[in-house]
């Protein structure tokens, strides 16, 4: 035989060894002696979220009238939550005038208002109140927004703020004064609503020039003693914020991760300076706890060989400087066009170190595949062993369901390190739309499955039903802000450093996704973020900052008890927590009321509020 020949033998020789290895490894039980879960996994029917579903603030919040109870209304209502500005969703004229800062929504038109009730919001005005009526048209209102004619548009692909008192040093960068509509790469691509021609002032314009916003102050009963405020929207923020929360614009943002795109946030602030310039009790709370200047989440998916291995020089690291860390671990038990198999009884000293060292272990699916977006649904039924979903390439997997990435990652993840599961991050971020259910069926709490330019927030948020309109459940979407992928991180750290500061002008979310599969620039990286942000930041892990969330989300407040010189402060809270963070109007002090609390200018730090807190302040 030729020496040709005899190397073609041995070639072939080793690769029907490896396939034989292949084949083994993918049909042998790593676990013997686990099976499951056991239990079938139903998802529930959806049920669509009231609006009696909101337990509303006290009157010293805003009124959001909807005289539509169809309409995109609980967009506003997660993005209030989200930026932490308190709100009473009220349906009629005479709750509304039981607050001083008022919003008609989606409309307020001659033909959904009576007389009597467009007049009385318009003395609500003059006697010191604020008013925004959203797609104003007819009635006579005109006057009291501040523009001569008003007229319904099929489509508009960009709102530009001017500069103006109401934003003046919040918006300062192209990114945040600009909010994109539409697809700029698909002709007639844009959202309706209504423009406004002749306005007194404008506070923001479409690309024709016409008015999207516009402002009038009017003195207070006719005389010079302060004013009333009316502001005239012409863009559904409520659909807007919507769709942005549920991956529905694409090629809004500039880039798909990795830079600022506030353009849901910028609404939030321009609305909740609205209410602080209206209420002169203005109280909000802080998306971040413990008086921090942002909340950084680290994140680590570990989806190969290498990832799993570096695991104990990130921990050593992240333990030094006392910060916990998510590790979103892919139970990699198949060989595959990825990778070996690398999740295997060995590991299970790896995961006790997580728990020891008080990180916390989340889901990065089985096969960590690129198509988990078009998998089918599966049946609810998959279970380890049996369940054996096999990558073919890139583009395609076999064997596999999205149920069973959901319910077979966790119940090895649950069984093998003693804890239950609630964060999940699908591989490559492939986003399903109904993954918002089926997270909630399989036990899961927590999300980190789209960017926040993909949501266009740096805030967290409530995930909706197949990611529509009107059907919350019960888990939230902690987007990622900054990957490992794109370039050096050295040489972006100043790039990052700018960003996290960025997020940090209204205390939002910095969630940090860095693979393990290398030490080196990545572990270097991780060091020099702590080192920087240690003292400023809120580090915590995804289900840890998670459940405060869901805690806070419950807070409602209320003033009681007001006169010139004191007021108590009452908060309701369905689930205890810890650093609730409230922003105060300039002249409070914090007296007593609640033990470990502490306040620093306008921010007061509670201590941990079981249920009821009450807070006297002087001022």
């Amino acid at each position: 035989m030729s020496r040709g020949r005899r190397i073609l033998g041995a070639v072939m020789f080793m690769c029907v060894a490896i396939g034989i290895g292949w084949w083994q490894s993918s049909r042998t039980p790593v676990f013997p002696e686990l099976q499951g879960p056991l239990h079938i996994t139903t998802v529930a029917d959806p049920t669509p979220t009231l609006i009696s579903d909101y337990p509303g603030s006290g009157k010293h919040s805003v009124a959001i009238w909807v005289n539509d109870p169809d309409s995109s209304w609980l967009g506003l209502a997660m993005g209030f939550k989200s930026i932490g500005l308190p709100f009473r969703l009220v349906s009629d004229v005479d709750q509304a005038l039981e607050h001083k800062v008022i919003m008609v929504y989606p409309s307020l038109t001659g033909g959904n208002t009576t007389p009597d009730e467009l007049s009385r919001l318009r003395d609500h005005v003059g006697a010191g109140g604020t008013l925004v009526g959203f797609s104003v048209i007819g009635g006579g209102m005109s006057s009291l927004f501040g523009f001569q004619q008003s007229a319904e548009h099929a489509v508009r692909s960009q709102l530009e703020f001017q500069d103006s008192p109401l934003t003046a040093g919040m918006i300062e960068s192209k990114v945040e004064r600009t909010i994109r509509l539409g697809d700029t790469t698909e002709a007639d691509s844009g959202l309706p609503g209504t423009h406004y021609t002749g306005a007194e002032q404008v506070v923001a314009q479409f690309e024709d020039g016409s008015a999207a916003v516009t402002y009038k102050a009017m003195p207070r009963n006719g005389t010079n003693e302060g004013v009333g405020h009316a502001y005239a929207f012409g863009l559904d923020i409520g659909h807007f914020m919507l769709r942005a929360f549920n991956g529905r614009f694409a090629n809004m943002a500039d880039t798909y991760v990795n830079a600022y795109q506030p353009q849901v946030d910028i609404f939030l602030r321009v609305l909740l300076r609205i209410y602080q310039q209206g209420e002169p009790d203005a109280v909000t709370l802080s998306p971040t706890p413990h008086g921090k200047a942002f909340t950084a989440l680290l994140t680590h998916d570990v989806d190969f060989t290498r990832s799993i291995n570096n695991i104990a020089d990130y921990v050593a690291l992240e333990t030094r400087f006392g910060v916990p860390a998510t590790y979103f671990i892919q139970t990699k038990y198949m060989t595959d066009y990825n990778d070996r198999q690398f999740f295997n009884p060995s590991r299970a000293e790896t995961l006790k170190l997580l728990i020891d060292r008080g990180m916390e272990i989340a889901s990065h699916t089985v096969a960590h595949s690129n198509e988990f977006s078009r998998m089918p649904v599966g049946s609810g039924d998959e279970q380890y062993p049996a369940y054996q979903p096999f990558v073919r390439d890139f583009a395609t997997v076999e064997n596999a369901s999205m149920m069973g990435e959901l319910r077979v990652s966790k119940f090895l993840l649950d069984s093998l390190s003693g804890t239950q599961i609630v964060s999940f991050r699908p591989g490559h971020l492939s986003l399903p739309e109904p993954l918002p259910q089926l997270l909630v069926a399989n036990g899961y709490r927590f999300s980190s499955s789209m960017t926040a330019n993909e949501a266009m927030t740096h805030l967290p948020f409530r995930l909706s039903h197949d990611r529509s309109y009107g059907r919350q459940v019960n888990a939230y979407e902690f987007p990622v802000t900054i990957e490992d992928e794109q370039g050096s991180l050295t040489a972006r750290f100043d790039e990052i450093v700018a960003l996290s500061n960025q997020i940090g002008q209204y205390q939002g979310l910095v969630m940090l996704m860095i693979h393990t599969d290398m030490l080196g620039e990545k572990l270097e990286f991780v060091e020099r973020y702590l080192t920087h942000f240690y003292d400023t930041a809120w580090f915590d892990t995804v289900s840890g900052y998670g459940n405060w969330w869901a805690a806070r989300e419950s807070v409602v407040t209320d003033v009681v008890d007001a006169s010139a010189d004191s007021l108590r402060l009452r908060i309701n809270a369905a689930q205890a927590l810890d650093g609730l963070t409230l922003r105060v109007p300039d002249g409070w002090q914090y007296n007593a009321g609640l033990e470990g609390t502490r306040q620093i200018g306008e921010l007061v730090i509670l201590g941990r509020v079981d249920g009821r807190a009450e807070l006297l302040f002087t001022r």
